[in-house]
């Protein structure tokens, strides 16, 4: 019997076809990859109807042509038909799209089709899903088409008015906006902090066999906690106090203390622990995750439950038991329970599929593979050892008169447990030994110590902590959450990723749909229900249809109000929303809406770089989020320092879009120089302004290029530092953040030449006269468009907009029909 299997990588079609020829040798296989999706909406709004959320228009993907074209001719061959995609929402929907397809050409009589699922590529999971099959979830399947449906919507509904509202702005998204949101949010509370000066006080303390560090707490009863020492007199004051006077221990506290180990990894908590232990950031961590799933090694990484089945336990307590001793095995296995916003329990953790598989003894793979492997099977192992306890000293210390109290923990280890593979920083203030210490021990003073310091912002996040916050508030599920990251930084909303910043385009179209939108779906509590109702669904608890019918009711009702707005009506609802973070402060603090040098008044308008805050009377202008400059500063620029003297230009202390710069004319072209990060572009003289000037306009050449002899040299203009070869360009900062660093690169290595290269779009070179050819990104007018363009020394050919998500091949092809009959050697 001849039987087709529809996989989704071939990575995993080579495996899984050795496993069912092994399995099932009276049979005939053939182990098919369709790739990933198949089929998706048309891309145009027609593809739904409100009026019937069933009559859907689907278009082959441009690789599902070809895939589902070769499903065509195997399943003529075939009398049964596995369908072996994903164990998730996406993989059934891709199972179902290739059914629907093959009903669709009336293909599928007298053929047996049957869905089958594995949450491990090992020989046992695979016979056990075949002799197994099931029908396709078709609770699951409306959960898909839902969540597909309500994106479409919002694409073709609310984009459209974005992009007239908030030019640059290239779309909303149902889970992006919410994430985003929360990001802006958090800059928000960041610009608003006001930091207060506190002065902690440190007592280092010796006795006959130990010397400790201990902390001020109470002055007079006084809880320090609450009302800090705020100055240095006073920190001074009460230093030389605690210096005159003799200190004896008033309590010594002992505890037994337990630590248990964590829950075994789900996508969202790998991905936050790979980030802070291997640095890498989400989408990394699901490729390295991908390939160790099709190799065999670890079960399916798209997962939010963390509950391991009663058969594998006793496997890792066996282990345990065998490995490490009956001293670490507890006496019943540890149960776990996702604590997590609309968790699916049913689904297991990301474990090893053989928990024997020590990471030391696997071959064949890279360090990246071998890192992350023994992350996800230390965790899990940890899981089912037993707790780790320390015993918690805690000792008080005060003076005879009780002015002041101090105090001093620290811990000492019992127990290892979990801790001998798996060492988390518990508790790392209490790392001291507090050994030899007692009641009646003599104390002497050996060091008071105290130091400035301030209260600190709330930190951002980073791409680790703001995963786990859309996973607490439910936000998005395990197969989306590294996509919205990586896309949020795609479409310039943020950048960074171990400390996310929103762009100001970022916290411009925030602003502009959390008013558009108010209590819709750029609204985290929205955003989270709508979640929870497309799990009904999935749960065949609710109709998809509902989801849609009251989806649609409301984003109707919000299109109506809005759709009519002009852009001052729109600058306006910007006004109303961030003027107050805006607007510039003075000394004080004190937001100011009246310009700096007319006194007229000031609001957020739009140009060709996008929106800013600016004068309608006399032209002054700022970045809408710059809030480093104070309203005193702006009054005084630009402020003319004099006359150079070699050329009797005038040179100016001013501020560009990047900050404070110094600049003057040199040859009818301004010239510009950029003050250090601690210097007052006020106190700058006209001495300094030229020694800036020289050094920003200085010609550094970082390497001669070798097949073309032409430099690769760091210059400095209107927009700040850039990198330069042969009319190819990259910006170093772009609005403040670093988009390119030139320091980052050995200029002598020959790999980190061809990085720089590759960064400035270089392709390659014309094998005759080494011309080099790349892709440059062209500016069309005012309007805020660009388009890609190869070019080859002064000649420019035309370049598709997805150039660069196209192949490597057929990149190549691209560009080696655009300078036909000319050859071309590409970088590698």
């Amino acid at each position: 019997m001849k039987n087709l299997v529809i996989v989704e990588s071939q990575a995993k079609a080579e495996k899984i076809q050795g496993f069912l020829e092994k399995a099932f040798p009276s049979d005939s296989w053939k182990v098919h990859a369709c790739l990933g999706h198949v089929r998706d909406l048309k891309d145009d709004e027609s593809a739904v109807d409100p009026s019937d959320w069933n009559n859907l228009k689907w278009e082959s993907t441009s690789k599902g042509k070809k895939t589902l074209k070769e499903i065509r001719e195997l399943t003529k061959d075939s009398s049964r038909i596995y369908l072996a995609s994903d164990p998730d929402r996406e993989g059934e929907a891709i199972a179902w799209h290739i059914l629907d397809h093959l009903q669709d050409k009336k293909l599928v009589e007298g053929i047996q089709i049957h869905r089958i699922s594995f949450n491990e590529i090992t020989s046992s999971a695979i016979k056990n899903a075949i002799e197994n099959p099931r029908d396709i979830d078709q609770f699951l399947v409306e959960a898909y088409l839902a969540r597909r449906v309500l994106d479409h919507l919002i694409g073709f509904k609310v984009s459209p008015l974005l992009w007239r509202h908030v030019p640059r702005a290239k779309s909303a998204g149902r889970v992006q906006s919410p994430t985003l949101r929360m990001i802006c949010s958090r800059e928000d509370e960041i610009d608003a902090f006001c930091p207060e000066e506190f002065w902690p006080l440190k007592v280092n303390f010796k006795t006959e066999d130990c010397t400790f560090s201990s902390d001020l707490i109470k002055k007079n009863g006084e809880d320090l906690k609450k009302a800090p020492i705020s100055t240095e007199d006073e920190a001074k004051k009460i230093k030389n106090d605690i210096e005159s006077l003799n200190f004896s221990i008033s309590e010594i506290k002992e505890k037994e203390v337990s630590y248990s180990p964590k829950a075994p990894f789900r996508t969202s908590t790998l991905q936050q622990a790979a980030s802070s232990k291997l640095f890498f950031n989400p989408e990394r961590t699901m490729q390295i995750a991908q390939s160790l799933y099709e190799s065999g090694l670890i079960t399916y990484m798209r997962t939010d439950g963390i509950g391991i089945s009663t058969e594998i336990i006793n496997e890792i307590r066996s282990f345990i038991s065998s490995e490490f001793g009956e001293d670490y095995l507890p006496d019943s296995p540890k149960i776990y329970k996702s604590k997590a916003a609309n968790a699916q329990e049913a689904h297991e953790p990301i474990r090893p599929t053989d928990i024997g598989n020590k990471p030391e003894d696997i071959n064949g793979l890279n360090q990246d593979q071998i890192n992350l492997y023994s992350l996800i099977w230390q965790r899990t192992v940890a899981s089912q050892l037993q707790n780790s306890r320390y015993l918690r000293k805690t000792i008080f210390i005060k003076d005879i008169d009780e002015q002041f109290l101090l105090r001093t923990s620290g811990r000492e280890l019992i127990f290892d447990g979990f801790e001998r593979i798996l060492k988390d920083d518990i508790d790392s203030e209490e790392s001291q030994k507090l050994k030899g210490i007692y009641d009646d021990s003599q104390l002497y003073i050996s060091d008071v110590t105290t130091e400035q310091k301030f209260t600190s912002p709330p930190r951002r996040f980073s791409e680790a902590s703001l995963i786990k916050n859309m996973e607490d508030e439910g936000i998005g599920r395990p197969s989306t959450y590294a996509n919205t990251v990586k896309n949020l930084r795609d479409r310039k909303y943020t950048f960074g990723a171990k400390s996310i910043n929103p762009s100001d385009l970022g916290r411009i179209l925030v602003s502009y749909l959390s008013k558009a939108y108010e209590s819709f779906f750029i609204e985290i509590d929205f955003t989270a229900e709508l979640e929870k109702s497309l799990d009904q669904v999935s749960s065949g608890l609710m109709p998809w249809t509902d989801v849609l019918d009251d989806f649609f009711a409301k984003l109707l009702e919000h299109i109506s109000r809005i759709e009519e707005f002009r852009t001052r009506e729109v600058l306006d609802m910007l006004n109303e929303q961030i003027g107050h973070r805006a607007f510039p402060k003075n000394v004080k603090g004190e937001v100011i809406d009246n310009c700096p040098k007319c006194s007229n008044e000031i609001s957020i308008k739009h140009g060709r770089w996008g929106f800013f805050v600016g004068c309608g009377e006399c032209q002054w202008t700022k970045p809408v989020f710059e809030k480093s400059i104070k309203f005193e500063t702006y009054a005084q620029l630009p402020k003319d320092l004099g006359a150079n003297p070699d050329t009797g230009e005038t040179v100016y202390a001013d501020i560009s879009i990047n900050g404070p710069c110094i600049w003057t004319l040199k040859e009818e072209k301004k010239i510009f120089g950029t003050p250090d990060e601690d210097e007052d572009i006020l106190d700058i003289g006209l001495n300094r302004a030229l020694e800036l000037i020289d050094r920003s306009n200085k010609e550094n050449i970082l390497f001669i290029e070798s097949n073309s002899g032409i430099p690769v040299t760091l210059k400095n203009g209107r927009f700040g530092e850039y990198t330069e070869f042969n009319g190819f360009n990259k910006a170093t900062k772009l609005k403040g953040r670093i988009t390119y660093d030139p320091d980052a690169f050995n200029y002598q290595d020959e790999g980190d030449r061809i990085k720089v290269l590759k960064s400035l779009r270089i392709l390659g070179f014309e094998e005759e006269s080494k011309i080099p050819i790349g892709v440059k990104i062209k500016k069309l007018g005012k309007a805020f468009k660009f388009k890609k363009v190869f070019k080859f020394g002064e000649d420019e050919f035309e370049c598709p907009d997805n150039f660069y998500k196209l192949d490597e091949d057929e990149q190549r092809e691209l560009v080696k029909e655009a300078i036909k009959p000319k050859k071309i050697f590409f970088l590698e």
